[in-house]
Formats: C-alpha cells, sequence, structure tokens
C-alpha cells in the first residue's frame, strides 16, 4: 500500500520529508537528471489535480538532501534550523531522521502552487514525515540603539518647503495682471481724447 497526501489549495507551513531509496550513487544521479524535461522526484510524487497529472510543481520549493553533508547538524537540525519546525515536533523522530545515511527529498508546501493536489509516492521515494514549520515571529520591540532614535540636531532641522504655486495659477495671475495693465493704459488714452 503507498501512501497517498491530499494537499489542501492555499496549504502553507508544511514540510514533507521523503527518503529517496535507491542504493547506488549512479542510480541517484539518474533520477536526478533532467536533462530529458522531466524531473525524477516530481514524477515519483505522483502529483495529480482533478484526475489529471500536475505539472505546475514549483521546484524552489523542493530540496534533495544528502545527509551525509550535515556534519553533526544532522537532518534534523537542519529541519530546526533550516526549514522553522519547532524542534518540540522534531524530538520524537531525532533518532530516525538523524539515522539516514541516504539522499532525502523535502518538500515544501509552496511546491504545490497553492492548488489542490494529491500526491501519492512511488519507487524510489518513500514517505518519512510531514511536519508543520513555525509561523514567522512578529516583534513589535523598540530597537534601543542610539542610531535607531533618529536624533536630529537644531542645525540639522531643514526649513519649511514652500508649496509652489501650480503652473495654471501663475499664468491666470500673470494674465489678469496684463488685463489690469492693459485697462489702466486704455482708460488713461481714452480719458485724453
Amino acid at each position: 500500500m503507498s501512501d497517498r497526501f491530499n494537499i489542501p489549495a492555499h496549504e502553507a507551513e508544511v514540510v514533507r520529508v521523503f527518503l529517496i531509496d535507491l542504493p547506488g550513487d549512479g542510480q541517484r544521479q539518474t533520477f536526478l537528471d533532467d536533462s530529458e524535461g522531466t524531473w525524477g522526484p516530481i514524477t515519483a510524487l505522483n502529483p495529480t489535480a482533478e484526475g489529471k497529472p500536475f505539472t505546475r510543481m514549483d521546484r524552489s520549493y523542493m530540496d534533495v538532501v544528502d545527509p551525509g553533508d550535515l556534519d553533526e547538524v544532522g537532518l534534523s537540525g537542519l529541519l530546526i534550523e533550516g526549514y522553522g519546525i519547532a524542534e518540540a515536533e522534531v524530538a520524537p523522530l531525532r533518532a530516525r531522521l538523524d539515522a539516514i545515511r541516504d539522499s532525502v527529498l523535502i518538500v515544501g508546501s509552496r511546491a504545490f502552487a497553492g492548488d489542490a493536489v494529491t500526491v501519492e509516492p512511488r519507487a524510489p521515494l518513500r514517505w518519512i514525515a510531514t511536519l508543520r514549520q513555525e509561523p514567522a515571529r512578529e516583534t513589535m520591540e523598540q530597537l534601543h540603539s542610539a542610531s535607531a532614535m533618529g536624533q536630529v540636531s537644531a542645525d540639522d532641522a531643514a526649513e519649511p518647503v514652500k508649496p509652489a504655486l501650480p503652473m495654471v495659477l501663475k499664468l491666470t495671475l500673470f494674465l489678469m495682471a496684463v488685463a489690469v495693465v492693459v485697462a489702466i493704459v486704455l482708460g488713461i488714452s481714452g480719458a485724453g481724447e
């Protein structure tokens, strides 16, 4: 029996980990090669939407990780530090995760482009864990650095900016002044007759 995951539309902050269960480096390289336009991990995830193959997977939210490259951090540490999974959620899986020596595929929710998708992984992928990322913490703490306080001395204060009159208003005032001058000139020349 294979695992089946129904990913709801707009799922967020979920990470799924799959073991790439291939014995040899050559087989793993062939599986990860996408020179022919199809990437093995996407094909093996077998994603469908509304009964049709789902072709909009976003690879930028899919990572292939070799646990041997993680040194003492281990896969559990990568999930905590790199993917924002709560330590309490990883703790019960720590021994199993850190014992993995084969490559793993880590798939974030955003890889499904916000669509409702069914994933039914096939060999060589084997599901290991589904974990929730911690929501980003927002803090509204006041900064306590002098440079953050925005100190301004009296010498640095800018002069107030005088509002500029719009060009149409300037032209209207100029034409009115010309009309007054013309009326005065005509009035003086007409009075002398």
